[in-house]
């Protein structure tokens, strides 16, 4: 029987073309395979929508997506109706809105921005799970637990941008493809990265995550 990967990519940010290609590459399979999408699909990039419908195609498939602050952002715009009668952000609202803060397959935890230190999870604000930065990273590690996320990229850590961030107890997996770098589909069974620049050529890279 061939071991379920769990695999995981963050901070698409419109780039949806790219994360198919990615998941082509990386030989996705939906019925042997586990993936966590941890928000951050729209804005920035190209086509938020196209890249929403992908989203949503996964998640039908068997994926798991949880919100970012950029989704928050179109579900309160979606507050102000709009002249065509819809919901204001191509019909997503209901999907959006149904999509959890964080999801769990053990060791990992998974949550688009953190959280924060010493409050238990259903005492999580939206904004501490979407929004949260420096408190989150530099606090101690979660008891055997490790934290995947992304909403910070990992060039402010001083990484190259296209490097996975590993903290204690702590893995940052958004490459910056909202700020013109990468995307990218991280292996967390077997410690292999994809990753997939936002300008032509898009060749894909592929590393060891200890490198």
């Amino acid at each position: 029987m061939l071991m379920i990967r769990v695999l995981a990519v963050s901070d698409i940010h419109g780039y949806g073309h790219l994360l198919e290609r990615l998941l082509e590459h990386a030989g996705y399979d939906a019925c042997k395979d586990r993936l966590f999408l941890l928000g951050d699909y729209v804005n920035k990039g190209p086509d938020s929508l196209g890249t929403l419908s992908l989203v949503r195609k996964l998640t039908q498939a068997g994926a798991l997506a949880i919100q970012g602050n950029n989704e928050r952002k179109w579900l309160r715009s979606a507050s102000l109706p709009a002249h065509d009668g819809s919901d204001g952000i191509g019909g997503y609202g209901e999907f959006l809105s149904n999509l959890p803060l964080w999801a769990e397959y053990e060791p990992f935890l998974f949550v688009h921005a953190g959280l924060r230190p010493g409050v238990p999870m259903i005492d999580q604000t939206a904004e501490d799970l979407t929004e949260i930065r420096e408190l989150f990273h530099a606090s101690s590690p979660e008891a055997g637990r490790i934290v995947v996320f992304g909403h910070t990229s990992t060039f402010r850590f001083g990484l190259s941008p296209e490097r996975v961030w590993l903290g204690n107890g702590k893995i940052g997996i958004d490459t910056g493809a909202g700020h013109g770098y990468f995307v990218s589909l991280v292996d967390l069974t077997n410690g292999i990265q994809w990753y997939i620049s936002v300008k032509q050529p898009h060749i894909i890279e592929e590393t060891l995550l200890s490198q």
